[in-house]
């Protein structure tokens, strides 16, 4: 009965006024389905300590994921992501991907989307169930404008304190196999995973995929093969403000949602690398923040 819901990671830290900040942003969207949602900043020097207001020069932005792990464990991954300061004002920007970390949107999406009872000991998968669930149900997500959270990571002064932290896959040993038949519903579900794989369907009408989009446009859009599980590189360059003006005049006009039934793009990588050949990972982390300022 909530009028809106947050979900939050553990080790985090508001700025004053976060409540009213994050409300007016979401506001701003003018969209019933907008879900604020992104990878939090690390605390390290972004809340002033007098006036504890927000302090960090930039704000992050969805835009990076790809396929790791193997065998029946292999799932889509958002990693780490570009920040810097946004490109578009006065509202939230469009970015594809949903973060478990951060996100507040209107009560319903937590009714819409609850979280699925049959996958225990699954942890990483988790974002891209939940975002492409979303995203099918008619929700949108947005990078907020202005970081009003900041989370304790393990590195800088922080790293020994979070080491201490217990985590909970230090219990998977107690659980034989219940990871890798959570991880075959979660792929089968949203057709990731191997096509001749039978998984535990119980439920799935009420924490599977919604009848507003379709999975498969979703994947063209981002440039996801789940086929081949791969995906096009160099989407953080598009994904800002081009992708926010492509596809913002398509809002219906009562608020519900972006009408992606208008929307004609896929994206494919103008520069991918040659066959065979992988780009660098040092060159891979310099186009990321060559993107973050565009963005």
């Amino acid at each position: 009965g909530e009028y809106f819901a947050m979900q939050v990671d553990s080790h985090v830290r508001f700025v004053e006024h976060w409540d009213k900040m994050l409300l007016d942003q979401w506001k701003s969207a003018n969209n019933e389905m907008a879900v604020l949602t992104t990878y939090l900043s690390d605390i390290t020097d972004s809340i002033d300590p007098v006036t504890h207001a927000g302090i960090h020069p930039g704000r992050p932005i969805m835009c990076k994921t790809d396929f790791e792990g193997s065998g029946k464990l292999k799932h889509l991954r958002h990693g780490q992501q570009p920040e810097g300061p946004a490109g578009i004002h006065g509202e939230p920007t469009l970015h594809p991907f949903w973060a478990a970390g951060f996100s507040f949107a209107r009560g319903h999406f937590v009714v819409q989307v609850p979280y699925d009872q049959y996958e225990p000991m699954v942890f990483q998968g988790e974002e891209i169930f939940m975002g492409l669930r979303g995203w099918s149900y008619g929700y949108d997500y947005y990078a907020p404008e202005t970081s009003v959270a900041f989370h304790m990571y393990a590195i800088k002064k922080n790293k020994s304190k979070r080491k201490k932290v217990k985590l909970f896959w230090e219990n998977s040993n107690l659980y034989p196999g219940s990871a890798v038949e959570g991880m075959k519903r979660l792929n089968g579900i949203i057709g990731t995973g191997d096509p001749g794989d039978t998984y535990y369907d119980g439920d799935e009408l009420d924490y599977g995929l919604g009848k507003v989009r379709p999975k498969e446009q979703f994947y063209t859009l981002y440039g996801i093969h789940t086929d081949t599980q791969t995906v096009e590189d160099h989407l953080c360059n598009y994904v800002g403000k081009y992708l926010h003006n492509l596809f913002k005049p398509h809002l219906r006009e009562n608020r519900m949602g972006i009408d992606f039934s208008q929307v004609k793009f896929a994206y494919k990588d103008p520069n991918p690398p040659k066959k065979d050949q992988k780009a660098p990972a040092a060159q891979k982390q310099n186009a990321a923040k060559q993107a973050a300022k565009k963005q």
